[in-house]
């Protein structure tokens, strides 16, 4: 049980010292969901996205919204807010204009303070 809170607290800091360096990047940096989970080695990925939760709506961490071409994975497009996504938008990457599936081709990107989305 001990070594239980000691891992977890582990990959708090982890949490916390990644939440940093965004929070202080001089010029604009991005992580994926997927690259902090390689970064902090959460329990699973349900407390992780529960941790970045709370630090999003706590204003400690900022998260745009991409989305990407179920065909090429180029990104087509950022917004601050998951409502903000159409349900269809022009893939320039393919030339076809395509339905967005909000689970499969957008994907939650933690931003440093410098940078804007749409």
């Amino acid at each position: 049980m001990m070594f239980r809170r000691r891992q977890n607290a582990d990959w708090e800091s982890r949490l916390d010292t990644e939440v940093g360096k965004l929070r202080n990047a001089q010029t604009y940096r991005e992580v994926t969901l997927t690259r902090i989970k390689d970064l902090v080695g959460a329990p699973s990925e349900a407390e992780l996205i529960r941790a970045l939760a709370k630090r999003v709506s706590e204003g400690n961490l900022r998260v745009v919204y991409r989305v990407v071409s179920p065909s090429t994975k180029a990104s087509l497009a950022t917004f601050r807010s998951p409502l903000d996504v159409p349900e269809t938008m022009y893939d320039e990457s393919t030339g076809q204009e395509i339905d967005i599936d909000r689970y499969r081709n957008v994907e939650p990107v933690y931003v440093s303070e410098v940078g804007v989305a749409q």
